[in-house]
């Protein structure tokens, strides 16, 4: 089993007037490592949006446990919590140095593109994103 991790800094435009980073830039920086994540595992978005499927958030939740502060060097740990028949669910850790500062879960269905009822995930993808289960 493999991680897929990715990093940023907390930039400026993201703080609330309390200097910490607001919480639903949680789901920006969550959507960004689930988006590189699968383009690591050879399915990019753009490439799953161009075939016939659509991918819409179905879920998402969050919960900050120690505030992310301007210029905080934060690591995002994505992990496919579970590949369902027709869902990817994800589970993300953002980490400043050794600590746990938020948690965030999201879930996404595979529909098809033109009757927008869901399909199955594809099995190559299944198959790919096994590879990064916890």
């Amino acid at each position: 089993m493999k991680s897929f991790q990715q990093t940023f800094q907390v930039p400026f435009h993201e703080l609330d007037p309390g200097g910490v980073m607001f919480h639903a830039h949680l789901f920006s920086h969550a959507h960004n490592a689930y988006a590189a994540l699968l383009s690591e595992a050879g399915h990019s978005l753009k490439t799953i949006l161009a075939s016939d499927y659509l991918l819409p958030l179905a879920h998402a939740e969050a919960d900050y446990l120690h505030p992310l502060l301007l210029d905080d060097e934060v690591r995002i740990t994505v992990f496919p919590a579970s590949v369902g028949n027709s869902a990817l669910h994800f589970s993300y850790e953002f980490h400043k140095e050794d600590m746990l500062c938020a948690t965030a879960a999201t879930s996404h269905v595979f529909l098809c593109k033109a009757s927008k009822t869901p399909v199955a995930v594809p099995e190559n993808l299944r198959q790919n994103l096994l590879a990064y289960s916890s």
